[in-house]
């Protein structure tokens, strides 16, 4: 005799099963996020196939060839291209340019090309085409959101490519549950996980984000999944960052920049390719991060002006704030640069966020620089980490920073253990 139906209840933030409802989720702690689910317990009179263990050395190794998107920055993150079967997960805010992206790889690649269109209808990703100026031959719409009515269509006719937008949006008939909840987020990601690795499809699945930045839904599918990638920028910024969170078959480190553009992203191959120029504006100075394989030159663009009220402002852009009021003290503790009743604005140059503590050294003469009004030459590149004692470190990435700059003409300053903040400023003013 088969089991009744059993409720569970599933958190909405994080996905967590509770067999009884509270008001407070255990395992995230969020408040009246729990939803009622039917659970079926019964097998249904089907037969259970056994699992049949294979021996590692006789599974057969077909190492293909990686499938170029046409997208140098693109094929870069992912490390050389497409895998077949790969599933590739791609997060965003809304307007960042996700659906613009994955077109314009439709639109590169020569085989069929299948996109399931859940927030845009066929006519609306016609113009979206037009404006980027290539209508692809080889794409096939689909409008439905019912996984179950386009997977024997995939099925009879695998494509070279399928495109997921979003995963969302899409929905599971034979499941309860609206689109967009917890297990029908989790349940669709892994159909459409099951039949790419079986058919030796690549995949790319577009996410939304929460307002924290991450994929919305449970962070389960960011397991599934064989490569987490995120393109980020700004809304007032022609730029955008693709950036790996996880990726099964390459780097994590590396960044693909594009620019957007009327015609959709172009590749910003020369984005961070400053060179050494005579005197910059006051306040201004280079620096320099890795990014996987890459160097990047950013400015470090700060202002600090007497405060007219009693507690002064601290404000940052692509800069962390905290950090930033973290080098305020240690220079006001180690120099003879006091800020603390000074406004201090710091900014970063098209729309990097500099993550690096090796930058740290960069923005202490940027602040010294606004503060005493005096300009510092644009040959000068400071590069070090600096701790609340004063000291300067460099990391292992400082030597591949070092010898880049130096080979364009770069002048970075010697640090040893003698080095201090006053003596890199009194160098930094002098050039």
């Amino acid at each position: 005799m088969s089991k009744k139906n059993k409720p569970i209840y599933i958190c909405s933030e994080c996905g967590g099963e509770h067999s009884v409802w509270s008001g407070k989720c255990s395992y995230c702690g969020a408040w009246d996020t729990l939803k009622e689910m039917s659970l079926d317990l019964s097998l249904g009179g089907e037969k259970i196939e056994l699992a049949k263990p294979v021996k590692l050395n006789d599974v057969k190794s077909s190492a293909k060839a990686r499938i170029a998107t046409g997208l140098e920055e693109f094929d870069l993150v992912l490390g050389g291209g497409l895998v077949s079967g790969s599933v590739i997960l791609l997060g965003g805010h809304p307007g960042i340019g996700k659906s613009t992206l994955v077109l314009q790889l439709a639109s590169n690649l020569k085989g069929n090309v299948t996109y399931i269109a859940g927030e845009e209808s066929a006519q609306q990703i016609k113009l979206r085409c037009e404006r980027i100026g290539k209508i692809p031959k080889n794409l096939e719409i689909i409008e439905n959101q019912d996984l179950n009515s386009w997977m024997k269509v995939i099925e009879a006719k695998p494509p070279s490519l399928l495109i997921v937008d979003s995963i969302q949006t899409v929905y599971d008939s034979s499941i309860s549950g609206s689109a967009g909840s917890i297990i029908q987020v989790k349940e669709a990601a892994l159909k459409i996980i099951r039949i790419a690795k079986r058919l030796n499809i690549p995949t790319i699945i577009v996410g939304h984000v929460t307002k924290e930045g991450e994929v919305a839904g449970p962070k389960t599918l960011e397991h599934l999944v064989d490569g987490v990638f995120y393109l980020e920028g700004s809304q007032i910024a022609n730029e955008r960052f693709l950036r790996s969170q996880k990726n099964r078959f390459g780097p994590t480190d590396e960044m693909g920049v594009f620019s957007l553009t009327e015609k959709g992203l172009i590749c910003a191959n020369d984005f961070g390719r400053l060179t050494p120029e005579g005197k910059l504006p006051v306040g201004v100075v280079r620096s320099a991060i890795t990014e996987g394989s890459r160097v990047y030159f950013i400015e470090v663009q700060s202002l600090v002006n007497k405060s007219v009220f009693g507690f002064p402002k601290r404000n940052s852009v692509g800069f962390d704030l905290n950090r930033l009021q973290m080098l305020v003290a240690v220079l006001a503790r180690h120099t003879k640069v006091d800020l603390n009743s000074f406004d201090v604005y710091l900014n970063l140059s098209e729309g990097y966020r500099l993550k690096d503590p090796l930058g740290d050294l960069a923005v202490l003469v940027s602040l010294a620089s606004s503060f005493y009004n005096v300009s510092v030459s644009g040959k000068f590149l400071p590069i070090g980490e600096v701790d609340l004692s004063g000291r300067i470190h460099l990391t292992q990435s400082a030597k591949k920073i070092i010898k880049t700059a130096q080979k364009i003409g770069f002048k970075v300053p010697v640090i040893s253990k003698d080095s201090t903040i006053s003596s890199l400023l009194d160098t930094a003013f002098k050039e």
